[in-house]
């Protein structure tokens, strides 16, 4: 994945939610845009505190834009990790 991509969709406006899948099967809801960072070859996830209307990040994750095996729109809620 290019992080170009990344953030491009990051920075849309409006924002559009979209799920990041991982290559370990892991996923990854992103609608909140302002708690994420894209780098040259990494993507910071910023997990939210839940419940909190204009949330904040409570802790992140690095990921190697490797491991990103698709990006698709947000249309459901899945069975693994949210953001």
């Amino acid at each position: 994945m290019r992080p170009e991509d990344l953030y491009d969709r990051l920075h849309k406006r409006p924002f559009e939610p979209f799920r990041i899948s991982l290559t370990d099967g892991r996923v990854f809801d992103i609608r909140h845009p302002k708690i994420n960072m894209v780098g040259v070859s990494y993507i910071i996830i910023g997990i939210p505190i839940p419940n909190d209307p204009d949330p904040i990040a409570d802790h992140s994750i690095k990921i190697p834009l490797s491991l990103v095996r698709g990006v698709e729109p947000l249309t459901e809620t899945p069975a693994g990790v949210s953001n």
